[in-house]
């Protein structure tokens, strides 16, 4: 399943504190290369770097995590972990993205923001912003709801692809009671429509 392309509409500059110190920190990581690297990221630093522009006003707290879902080349030995060159310091974490619900040609629809940040050996690509909302459907926490609304509003308007790529994602995870509830739930206070999952159980 092709997802849109979101290229053109992607935030021109960097603008707001959140994505301004991300953007440092990965200038620094990407400083410290000697060959060509590419980190897929989701989670809150995705998030923050979609909303770069501070358009919409976002109040979202800063992060001190930047969740690594995947490398090329799988080389987390050459990577600087942490780094006080921030305030607060940042900490890249490694955490697998398939550990959530995604769908699993996840990788072919990711948006390469290098252009933006202005590396030039790491590649960092974000999760499409679709499959970073289906990733945040199971945790149905506040900021993940807001997450998903945001992004929702400023990237996405079609919510039958939405529930045909969440519905994909779910054949492809193992779901109890529990999960189905929580991700019906947030995909309700999201998109306000309703998103049936149990046939799938």
């Amino acid at each position: 399943m092709s997802l849109p392309d979101i290229t053109p509409v992607l935030p021109e500059q960097i603008a707001s504190p959140q994505a301004t110190r991300l953007r440092t920190f990965l200038q620094y990581l990407d400083a410290s290369l000697s060959t060509g690297l590419s980190i897929y990221v989701y989670g809150s630093a995705a998030v923050a770097l979609y909303l770069a522009d501070d358009s919409p006003k976002y109040e979202y707290g800063y992060t001190r995590d930047i969740d690594i879902g995947a490398m090329e080349p799988d080389r987390v030995e050459d990577l600087v972990l942490d780094s006080d060159i921030v305030d607060p310091p940042l900490h890249l974490q490694t955490y697998d993205v398939t550990r959530w619900m995604i769908h699993p040609d996840w990788k072919e629809s990711t948006v390469d923001v290098s252009h933006i940040l202005e590396t030039k050996r790491l590649a960092v690509r974000l999760l499409h912003p679709i499959d970073l909302i289906i990733t945040k459907l199971e945790r149905a926490g506040d900021q993940d709801l807001e997450d998903g609304q945001f992004l929702y509003g400023r990237y996405i308007d079609d919510v039958e692809l939405i529930s045909r790529r969440t519905r994909e994602a779910a054949k492809f995870y193992p779901l109890n009671a529990r999960i189905v509830s929580q991700v019906e739930y947030s995909f309700a206070a999201i998109f306000e429509e309703a998103i049936g999952l149990r046939d799938l159980l």
